[in-house]
């Protein structure tokens, strides 16, 4: 493996952890995000329901929508890691890592958090799209293949 093709595989993965970490602060914390008066979530949907086109977006929607866009960079990251012979390995494992975040929510957050059906629905959606999106990109812009490798075998 040359140098190139081995940083095109070590920056997605290192951004993967980062970003699956953040998924589980996020949705494994026994305390929802702030939505209460004054909260950023408040005044976001303050802001969308004093205009026209964004009028019908209510908590609901927005929830869903924050579901699939959160699991889309998930299924990407997870597609380029595994190459595109197996980018459907991004939508799997994202569904499998919603299946976890939802069972453990039922299970052992349930005090403060809800496990739906919805979720799982929607999160499997956004890593489903996030790893055709994957497959799109590695079609696309396959890696440059350089004639010199970095790493040498010394003798």
């Amino acid at each position: 493996m040359t140098g190139v093709s081995r940083r095109l595989r070590t920056v997605p993965l290192a951004l993967l952890i980062l970003y699956t970490i953040f998924i589980g602060l996020v949705t494994l914390t026994p305390n929802q995000l702030d939505t209460g008066q004054g909260s950023f979530i408040a005044g976001l949907l303050e802001f969308l329901a004093s205009h026209t086109v964004t009028a019908w977006i209510d908590y609901d929607i927005l929830e869903k929508l924050a579901n699939v866009g959160m699991f889309i960079p998930f299924g990407l990251l997870m597609a380029l890691q595994c190459g595109p012979s197996r980018w459907w390995i991004g939508w799997v494992t994202g569904i499998a890592f919603t299946c976890l975040i939802e069972g453990t929510q039922a299970t052992l957050l349930s005090p403060t958090r809800f496990a739906t059906i919805s979720d799982l629905v929607t999160n499997s959606l956004g890593a489903g799209i996030g790893a055709v999106v994957g497959l799109v990109v590695m079609t696309i812009w396959p890696p440059r293949m350089d004639g010199v490798p970095v790493d040498h075998e010394v003798r």
